[in-house]
């Protein structure tokens, strides 16, 4: 990697079938002196034009290869599993978050096991009773313990940065408590970040569902969504649990809910299933923006 240009790394990555391992290394290399390249644009994001793989798949890579080196290097395990595919790696990460032991055992085994079979012990260790991770899915069922365990996802280390992105969050800003008060929206928290020269605000809805999304369930979601999601720059479903969420994305995109992601809360652990992709419509950002009773309790200067 030292003598070869890290962006030619890149090209055409995906159809060219380069290991993720080279791949995550090429893009340390890239952002080894910040996260923009020399006019301003986040290398993550010329590295998914190059790649052919989405911003989303390579922070997930970064994410999952970071936590899998360090539990090598803490543990002094052999490296051959950082050869292995990502979507392997990714599901051991998910279970040293259980036992880190058993992923231990996994990484220094030199059989690779298939991804089916990972992610069915994953389950059966994260409904295991006693387990955190079920004690945190089983928090779905109340509303208060899910916000918390929310609240506690995002303030992790890095979680607002991994969502929005690193050259958009800004340095200490923490998440607010959504105040209430306010006659149009009541996602549960939010927080502020920069981009194109303005502030603007993120807001995250927890959502809790039981069994798959049915389409009643996703109607009342996307409806709400609808004129919720116009007040904010960035408006995040955040599911409780792991379910097929094909019909809350359909009824997204019918909508035309530009501005709304998607992510996956289990326990500490956040994933991005799927990313906004543009600016509210209608956009409703200006109301709540001259809205100084709101911005004051947020504690709020834009």
């Amino acid at each position: 990697m030292a003598t070869t240009d890290p962006s030619l790394v890149l090209i055409d990555a995906r159809a060219r079938g380069v290991s993720w391992r080279v791949i995550v290394e090429a893009l340390r290399v890239l952002t080894s002196a910040g996260s923009l390249d020399a006019e301003n644009r986040p290398w993550v994001e010329i590295a998914a034009n190059l790649s052919g793989y989405t911003v989303v798949q390579l922070r997930q890579a970064q994410r999952t290869y970071k936590f899998i080196e360090k539990l090598i290097t803490e543990k002094d395990l052999p490296s051959h599993a950082l050869d292995w595919p990502m979507s392997i790696l990714e599901v051991i990460c998910r279970i040293a978050k259980i036992e880190s032991q058993k992923a231990e055992k996994l990484l220094i085994s030199t059989t690779q096991k298939s991804w089916r079979d990972l992610l069915k012990l994953y389950e059966t260790m994260r409904d295991e009773p006693g387990s955190a991770v079920s004690a945190m899915s089983a928090g779905h069922r109340s509303a208060r313990t899910f916000t918390t365990v929310l609240s506690n996802a995002l303030s992790q280390s890095n979680a607002i940065e991994e969502l929005l992105g690193a050259e958009r969050t800004i340095p200490n800003e923490a998440l607010k408590s959504w105040p209430g008060r306010y006659l149009f929206a009541h996602p549960d928290f939010v927080v502020r970040f920069h981009e194109s020269g303005e502030l603007r605000i993120a807001a995250f809805e927890g959502l809790r569902f039981y069994g798959e999304i049915n389409l009643q369930a996703a109607a009342n979601a996307a409806s709400k969504a609808a004129v919720q999601a116009t007040f904010f720059a960035r408006y995040y479903w955040c599911l409780s649990t792991r379910l097929p969420v094909d019909n809350l994305m359909n009824m997204r995109d019918q909508l035309g809910l530009l501005n709304v992601g998607i992510v996956l809360v289990e326990g500490d652990y956040l994933e991005l299933l799927s990313e906004p992709t543009g600016e509210p419509q209608p956009n409703r950002q200006g109301m709540l923006l001259r809205d100084t009773k709101t911005l004051k309790r947020l504690d709020f200067k834009l």
